[in-house]
């Protein structure tokens, strides 16, 4: 019988997931998320962190987790130098990763996808200032200086577990080559972006991918869960999409 795995979706594209005896986070921002109800000292264990891209929304409680935890930073090649500066950590954490690179760390396998932030709308000088428009950009200092990175890299995961459970962590644009890439992995769960993306493009690229169980995210950064904005984009999903679809609570626990 195959160990239990446990995920959590806490917020925007931050998930938790116990499996084998490891706890891997997901981009992990999460006190600037509309949801408030954990932070980055809310974890006892943290084996690995996967950071998609460095867009100060996928990483602000980073830096807490990696010096409670010092769990191994799965991250961008491109950008992999910048983040260790910003962090300022011990760089042998820092695990640059490569489109179609596979590494074993024991109880799990990370794969990285290339993928694509392709609607920044700015140019790269411009990108950095964007961030002063938010106060609490004073709480991240340095932070601003990962922004053009952010749009210019960003990363996919399969997560294999040596149990047999395969996840999915899919962020960023949806475009032809994301189909065609990823068409038949059928992973048993696939955490998939669902924020400017369309229900009907997200559907498609879900079909293509034919996970077991599709799980959307970063749909509550800006607008909360039960915001009728959102509950409508929800909905619109659940009406598009025929496979299994699970849309769970912030912080709600799911068992596999």
């Amino acid at each position: 019988m195959r160990d239990k795995v446990k995920i959590r979706w806490i917020t925007n594209a931050a998930f938790e997931v116990h499996a084998c005896g490891q706890v891997v986070l997901t981009d992990p921002c999460l006190c600037q998320s509309t949801y408030k109800g954990i932070n980055g000292n809310s974890f006892d264990q943290v084996d690995h962190v996967l950071v998609s891209h460095l867009h100060w929304d996928h990483i602000t409680e980073l830096p807490v987790i990696e010096k409670k935890h010092h769990p191994n930073i799965f991250t961008g090649a491109l950008g992999a130098d910048l983040l260790a500066t910003w962090l300022d950590c011990n760089t042998s954490f820092i695990y640059p990763m490569f489109p179609d690179q596979e590494l074993d760390m024991g109880a799990v396998k990370i794969k990285m996808f290339y993928n694509r932030h392709a609607n920044v709308n700015s140019v790269k000088s411009k990108q950095a200032g964007k961030c002063e428009s938010y106060d609490f950009m004073a709480q991240y200092p340095g932070l601003d200086k990962l922004q053009s990175m952010g749009g210019m890299e960003m990363c996919s995961y399969l997560m294999t577990f040596e149990n047999g459970f395969r996840i999915l962590f899919w962020g960023g644009n949806i475009a032809q080559n994301q189909i065609s890439h990823l068409r038949g992995l059928k992973p048993d769960v696939a955490f998939m972006q669902y924020s400017k993306q369309g229900a009907e493009a997200l559907t498609e690229l879900a079909n293509a991918i034919q996970p077991g169980v599709l799980i959307p995210h970063h749909h509550d950064l800006k607008i909360p869960l039960h915001d009728q904005r959102t509950v409508d984009k929800l909905e619109l999903l659940k009406q598009t999409y025929k496979g299994k679809l699970i849309c769970p609570e912030n912080g709600q626990w799911l068992e596999f």
